[in-house]
Order: C-alpha cells, then structure tokens, then sequence
C-alpha cells in the first residue's frame, strides 16, 4: 500500500533473515513485484550500514526471521534492531495458549515496541488470551492478519470489533468433564487415600 501510495523509489526492504531460503525468496518475489530491491543484512555492522544508504526512503521495512522466544539467537537479533531508528512490531500468534504469548511478550521485550501484529487469528478458536497479553502489556493492535495472502488477509480492526470477536466464542473446550470422568473422580475409596497419606 506504501509503494502504491508514494512510489516505489521511496520504499527499502532489508531482509535479516539469513536462515530459511524459501522466506528469503518469498520477500524478493514481494520485492520484484515492487520494484523494490531486497537488501540483506547478517549482522548489526551490516544493517547499520544499509540503514544509512536507505536513509533517503520515506520507510524501509525490516523483515526478521521467525524465531521462538526462548531461542538463543533471538537476544542477538534484539541487540541487532537497537538502532535508535528502528520502530518495531511485534507479531503474536493469537492462536498460542495465554502462557505462550505472555512468554513471546516478555522475551520479545514488549515495552520497547510500537505495536502489535496479531497474526493467525483465523486460527484462533478463542482470541481472549491474546488480547489480555497486549492490554496487560499496554500495547496497541496495529493489524491482524487471518491467513497467508498478502495483502488480502491483512487487515485494521477496531477496538470494538476485536472484543467483539473474543466474546462471540466458538468452538467447544477441549477440558470438559462428562458424567463419567466426574464418577472416576469421587469414586475414589477413603481407605486408599488414608494409606497414601500414611505412606507420607
């Protein structure tokens, strides 16, 4: 929407993405469509270096490799996008359990980003979780995304219509007890737990 908006010549793409191919690929397909060439950065040197020969872009975005909160090399891709010009986006995936994303939130140092992306929220069968991590963390919802087009599946929702969502529910809990789990449940004998807590 920017290239459209300002001109491609105003917009630099860096990729820090050194570790997956087919995701290199897929951003310079985006770039060729574009006509905006993808520029690669493998270290903070490197990436300071193309920010100052992007400087004269109205924006350069900065694609990062997808990696798991508590993987060794994401406090090495956090130390690399410490650059006092760089705004970050933090995407979460709305359909991770409420730990998860609270971990993601912690790890990927929150407080320092300028937004939210919820992503796979076409995934999520309740949006709750991720909506009390950010409103917890203090964080704005810049987007969500709820499927693999791009740009199709990007969109901006309200406030209201994402409480909306999270309240309207849908499917069923994977915890319910039926008649039959309760009975296992208190039909435990009394001598038996006397002689546990014996054992004790």
């Amino acid at each position: 929407a920017f290239a459209t908006q300002h001109g491609s010549a105003n917009l630099g793409l860096i990729t820090l993405d050194a570790y997956r191919v087919g995701a290199q690929e897929q951003l310079r397909t985006y770039g060729r469509i574009l006509g905006v060439p993808v520029h690669t950065a493998h270290d903070r040197a490197s990436l300071e270096d193309l920010l100052e020969l992007l400087a004269a872009k109205k924006m350069v975005l900065i694609d990062t490799a997808g990696m798991a909160q508590r993987d060794t090399r994401t406090r090495e891709l956090l130390d690399m996008l410490s650059h006092s010009a760089i705004r970050k986006l933090l995407v979460v995936n709305a359909a991770a359990q409420g730990e998860t994303i609270e971990d993601v939130m912690i790890s990927y140092r929150a407080a320092a980003c300028s937004g939210v992306v919820l992503s796979k929220i076409d995934e999520a069968v309740k949006l709750g979780p991720a909506l009390d991590a950010v409103i917890r963390h203090k964080q704005r919802i810049v987007g969500v995304a709820n499927g693999q087009r791009v740009p199709e599946d990007w969109h901006r929702l309200s406030a209201n219509a994402l409480v909306h969502r999270a309240l309207r529910g849908g499917g069923s809990s994977a915890y319910k007890l039926d008649s039959g789990d309760v009975n296992l449940i208190f039909a435990a004998p009394r001598s038996g737990l006397m002689h546990a807590a014996a054992a004790h």
